[in-house]
């Protein structure tokens, strides 16, 4: 019987006992730590012993598991203890990178999480928030309203999930910071270089001063009454171009992380201020993490690392030798991609989760990025979804897990398990070709590279190489449409995994046409037919998008592939 997840402990009992008895509950259990759970079935009686109502709730998620596993009239007779090894075990959703989803898929999306017992769900929040007063940062991103945060919270609520607001609040403003009415904000208005990406004509971070802890504290006030949760995470991460702008002076005299830690302290300062538990990425304070005694007491840093090599160890050591809680944060390796990248995903996440066991982290939470147009669709993101549940109950799980059951019974429900090694096979495109890049995939990057860079990374990669991504594409195609799912949204998700493979294979036959040119590269343009097949693809594209994402975000994350043509 494959339960998910797997008890600690299951035991066979002799007989068998009727489905329709009613589960008899006592909360309480002293024996039981925190969420945990213990379920017995007998001859005529069905009891649960929890620790807790959240303990309570798995158990009887685990008796409709059993109920629908079970063949016969009767459930088996068994007994099963349980519980989580991190108490916050969240889902961390980007709702800034164009894609903002429909009420149905969050509602969908919660539904999905209560069953692999998550228990957080983060929205993660740029300018996505229907602030009053700020039409002109989210007038065209369809953004999530005040109502639909109380909805939502109450849903989640009612699952035991907490609805945690993420409102980042240091780097990442540019959605802000662009326009000139925001300028006074920005500690580089006119732009700056950003040592990944190069030239950005606006700047992304806060100018460390008054002014914006004013400004901060106005959205506070208006977004934080929404959400039923004393935690709030304020992000904090990658603030590119501090020190090159407005704080210069501050940043040559005092050193650029006594300046982030100063500002940082005085933004959870304001969250403590309304009744939150801040919490915040640590990625520039474990560059420096004497700075991180500069902090209240009760703030949580988030460790984040998304590749399978990450130094989760070194840094969970450091984070726990400061007596914070803290959290890690893997993520599910979709953005970037158009198809995932399944194997760093899953040795990132079991990484993560071991480490942070061993040092005693509080939780852990599955990141879900959009960068780059968020192109990857719903399918793409069930791996992780399903790994990090995994592995954030036990965090000492079967490094070698394979999530096809899981993955089917939940998502697919297919006959043959067929759309799921569809599915997982798109997730080790990667590893078809020799050119391997950090924190995304080559095939989805090459429609971005500019096309002299494209053309010289190619010399890696020979032409079979490509080719035989074009034909594996066409396998793909082919058995996805002889597979049969038992599912409500099953057109939705052929159409999502088709539209990925069709992706991959445009940008394989770009890439071979590329590497075949002759002439001046400069010169280069698409064939009619690999153009007649992007204008296709496009609308495709945009067809897909608003089933499960609001219209918002869709021009601007279609044009990447527009101007292609």
């Amino acid at each position: 019987m494959l339960l998910i997840p797997e008890p600690r402990t299951l035991k066979p009992l002799n007989g068998s006992c009727p489905a329709d008895i009613e589960a008899e509950v006592a909360i309480g259990e002293i024996n039981l730590p925190a969420q945990g759970y213990r379920l017995t079935i007998e001859n005529g009686q069905i009891t649960i012993s929890a620790a807790d109502p959240a303990g309570a709730f798995y158990a009887q998620e685990t008796l409709k598991q059993i109920a629908e596993l079970s063949d016969g009239p009767g459930l088996p007779c068994l007994r099963i203890e349980d519980w989580p090894d991190f108490p916050n075990r969240g889902y961390m959703l980007d709702i800034s990178r164009d894609r903002v989803p429909t009420m149905a898929h969050l509602y969908r999306l919660v539904d999905v999480l209560a069953k692999l017992r998550y228990n957080q769900l983060q929205l993660y929040t740029e300018h996505t928030f229907a602030y009053a007063g700020h039409k002109l940062v989210w007038g065209l991103a369809s953004p999530m309203t005040p109502q639909e945060i109380e909805d939502l919270d109450a849903y989640c609520t009612d699952r035991f999930i907490e609805l945690v607001p993420n409102q980042n609040s240091f780097g990442h403003m540019e959605r802000w910071l662009k326009h000139p009415e925001y300028h006074h904000l920005a500690e580089c208005p006119d732009g700056f270089t950003n040592p990944i990406t190069g030239p950005r004509p606006s700047g992304g971070v806060l100018r460390p001063d008054e002014q914006s802890l004013q400004f901060l504290n106005e959205l506070y006030d208006e977004l934080l009454p929404h959400f039923s949760s004393h935690k709030f995470n304020v992000g904090g991460d990658e603030p590119w171009e501090l020190g090159q702008g407005w704080s210069a002076p501050q940043v040559q005299s005092e050193g650029k992380h006594a300046v982030y830690a100063r500002f940082l302290k005085r933004i959870c300062e304001l969250a403590e201020n309304h009744d939150c538990e801040p919490m915040c990425w640590a990625d520039v304070l474990l560059e420096h993490p004497e700075f991180i005694k500069e902090l209240p007491a009760n703030v949580t840093p988030i460790l984040w690392g998304y590749e399978a090599k990450h130094p989760f160890d070194r840094e969970c050591e450091i984070l726990a030798s400061t007596d914070h809680p803290f959290y890690v944060a893997p993520g599910d390796s979709s953005w970037g991609s158009f198809t995932g990248r399944y194997r760093n995903m899953l040795e990132n996440i079991r990484s993560a989760a071991r480490h942070a066991l061993r040092h005693k982290a509080v939780g852990l939470l599955v990141t879900h990025w959009g960068d780059h147009g968020h192109p990857q669709t719903w399918p793409i993101s069930i791996p992780g979804l399903v790994a990090g549940a995994l592995f954030a109950w036990h965090g000492d799980a079967d490094s070698n897990l394979d999530l096809t059951p899981q993955i089917n019974r939940i998502f697919f429900k297919g006959e043959d398990e067929q759309a799921v090694r569809i599915l997982l096979e798109l997730g080790n495109v990667d590893r078809m070709l020799p050119i391997q890049l950090v924190n995304q995939s080559f095939l989805c990057t090459s429609t971005r590279m500019p096309i002299d860079e494209l053309q010289a990374k190619l010399e890696e990669c020979p032409k079979q190489a490509l080719q035989d991504v074009i034909n594996k594409t066409w396998e793909w195609k082919s058995a996805l449409s002889a597979t049969t799912l038992h599912v409500e949204d099953s057109d939705w998700i052929r159409d999502e995994l088709d539209l990925a493979i069709d992706l991959t294979r445009f940008a394989a036959q770009r890439c071979l046409a590329i590497k075949s040119h002759l002439g001046p590269i400069e010169q280069f343009q698409l064939s009619p037919t690999i153009r007649a097949e992007l204008t296709l693809l496009i609308g495709h594209y945009e067809k897909i998008w608003i089933r499960r994402s609001r219209i918002g975000g869709l021009n601007e994350s279609a044009s990447r592939l527009r101007q292609l043509l």
